[in-house]
């Protein structure tokens, strides 16, 4: 059985252990932040990055029903599109799907990019500049 076929309905305590050593194979530092398991059926999303800026919390949210629906991978390809927001956003730097910045990270880690519009046509525009640059 390959991991395609393996569900992604993990628990929030395998979530946080994946993040920790995702982001200490990507950034050499632990995850220290907030991870909830929800229990909506998203369609439009398969996880979201919240900063909330009266507590400052950071917050990486998933839907529990719409990761048992999903491959392991994808949900892992998921997680780690978000742990770049978080990365990023925790340093400073610009962390939206379509800033370049999050663009780059997400390639350099091998992180999923958002199939939205806006990010895609960043996708394309970063591409072609290293293009021309290589």
């Amino acid at each position: 059985m390959g991991n395609e076929t393996i569900k992604g309905n993990f628990a929030v305590q395998d979530l946080y252990e994946l993040a920790n050593e995702m982001s200490q194979k990507h950034w050499g530092i632990d995850y220290t932040d907030n991870i909830e398991l929800v229990d909506d059926d998203w369609i439009q999303q398969n996880a979201v990055f919240i900063y909330d800026r009266k507590t400052r919390e950071r917050t990486i949210q998933m839907s529990a029903k719409r990761n048992a629906g999903r491959s392991k991978d994808a949900v892992l390809k998921s997680l780690l599109h978000e742990l770049v927001h978080w990365r990023l956003h925790s340093t400073g730097k610009p962390c939206r799907d379509e800033d370049p910045e999050f663009i780059e990270e997400c390639l350099r880690v091998g992180a999923s990019i958002s199939l939205a519009k806006k990010a895609q046509l960043a996708l394309e525009q970063f591409l072609m500049k290293e293009k021309t640059i290589g």
